[in-house]
């Protein structure tokens, strides 16, 4: 891909050469993307995206550029800090693992691994953030022992970092800041998140994530006002709903469709609330007669059918629900905001319209047995959606509400701190759950349990892909309604 890639090529220079002379005397930012993961697909960096576009517009004295672990390998990874040799170097980590029952598969090793690639071979002033660091930040400050962290939003906490170091000292004040003061490790509190949502997309690596993704991310809003008890949402970006103007929305979907990209997904965590922000953000792809095809999330209970109807003139192709469970009192259990009911209204709403839509979820949560594991199923055949992506066993963080209540019979790990893959599995059903649900999904088509290999693989995901499919891949597994 390094045809592609002229910012990014890579000196062919052996390590150990002369390092680049300081750009026009400017210092140098270099902010590294550590996610490797590609399943199912490999994720644009957005996070590290809208960072750096921040920065950019306000530390003007910086060169700033982007290395995505997701192109070059460990070894590319040391000659280009060999020779770009820059002051500071941020990594942003996305997951702490898989978050998947049936692999485990931590990524600590790999993310430690890149940053002693950093402290080996330039000496600059280390910097990590990302969602996985918001969720765990003293445990991984430890393990990687940087110079500084920053857990939740970044832009203004990094960018008051950097001004404050340049000036002369850090500062130590910083909302989100973890440092070390006489040996002990130092949490900051975080009170606010990030006000201005002005942010621009940084598309030099699109060409990449068009041809093995076959679609890009967008985020309309941050913030999360729900109380599912497994979700981190809330931890890394605040409960506050904060919205980015609907015409900044689209006019980076706009800029994207001018590189030939067609196909995007919201990645808020809920694209139907506020309704009014949905609705405007359609109105603006129709004002502006782009030609897209995009998915998203969205909320059962603020489905309509005028919004269906709007978001699917303006090229939306699917929607996805977290519905989780199919019985009211196990919907409470999990801390969800809706009702069977909703979930039933909003899967008719979706056929009613033609839109393909897909539920997700979650078996073996608190107070689960054979009986809402039942009502689930038979709700999922009532509905008929397009797809299903079932989950066994929910991961646990700290900080959410289910590492607070879950008992030690129903954790499936001894790791107290939960940095490796640890899960909640209802002891009531942990001896049938499994096997049921494979027996269950080989005969449904269009049920997908990640990481089982039943009805999908990576190996037929990347087949896909060849062909020339975009969006979610799950578009394409077709049921017939009864």
């Amino acid at each position: 891909w390094f045809n592609y890639y002229d910012f990014w090529k890579l000196p062919e220079a052996p390590k150990g050469s002369k390092p680049l002379a300081k750009k026009n005397g400017r210092k140098k930012l270099l902010l590294i993307s550590a996610n490797r993961h590609a399943i199912p697909y490999p994720v644009y960096p957005l996070g590290v995206s809208y960072l750096e576009s921040y920065l950019q517009d306000r530390l003007t004295n910086f060169d700033i550029r982007v290395f995505d672990m997701n192109l070059y390998s460990k070894e590319e990874l040391a000659l280009f800090l060999t020779e770009y040799n820059p002051d500071y170097t941020g990594i942003s980590f996305r997951n702490v693992d898989d978050v998947n029952f049936y692999s485990k598969e931590s990524f600590l090793n790999g993310y430690h691994e890149i940053c002693e690639i950093v402290k080996s071979n330039i000496h600059s002033t280390l910097i990590i953030g990302g969602s996985a660091f918001s969720i765990y930040p003293e445990e991984l400050f430890a393990f990687f022992e940087p110079d500084f962290g920053i857990y939740g939003e970044g832009e203004e906490s990094l960018y008051r970092l950097l001004s404050s170091i340049e000036a002369g000292a850090p500062d130590l004040e910083t909302e989100g800041l973890v440092y070390r003061r006489d040996g002990k490790i130092v949490v900051n509190n975080r009170t606010g998140y990030i006000r201005s949502l002005d942010l621009c997309f940084e598309n030099k690596l699109i060409d990449y994530y068009w041809a093995k993704s076959g679609m890009l991310n967008v985020q309309t809003k941050r913030g999360c006002p729900y109380h599912c008890i497994y979700c981190t949402y809330p931890l890394i970006e605040g409960r506050e709903v904060r919205l980015r103007r609907p015409g900044d929305v689209v006019r980076e979907i706009e800029q994207l469709c001018a590189r030939g990209i067609s196909s995007f997904f919201v990645v808020d965590n809920v694209f139907n609330f506020p309704p009014h922000h949905a609705k405007s953000i359609c109105q603006e792809i129709l004002k502006r007669g782009l030609k897209v095809r995009w998915s998203c999330y969205l909320h059962p209970q603020f489905v309509t059918e005028s919004l269906l109807s709007v978001m699917k003139d303006a090229g939306c192709s699917s929607v996805e629900f977290g519905a989780d469970a199919g019985a009211d009192d196990h919907l409470r259990r999990l801390g969800k905001s809706f009702s069977v009911a909703e979930i039933r209204r909003a899967s008719e709403l979706c056929h009613r319209v033609g839109l393909s839509f897909c539920h997700s979820l979650v078996f073996g949560g608190p107070g689960e047995d054979r009986n809402t594991i039942r009502a689930t199923l038979d709700l999922m055949e009532e509905v008929s959606p397009t797809a299903i992506i079932a989950m066994v066993g929910i991961r646990l963080f700290p900080g959410t509400r289910l590492a607070e209540i879950a008992a030690p019979n129903d954790r499936i790990s001894s790791d107290e701190a939960m940095l490796e893959p640890t899960f909640y599995l209802a002891e009531t059903v942990r001896p049938y759950v499994l096997d049921l649900l494979r027996e269950h999904a080989a005969q449904q088509p269009h049920w997908i349990l990640p990481g089982s290999n039943v009805n999908i693989n990576l190996r037929l995901q990347e087949k896909l892909r060849r062909f020339g499919l975009k969006g979610p891949l799950w578009e394409h597994m077709r049921v017939r309604r009864k």
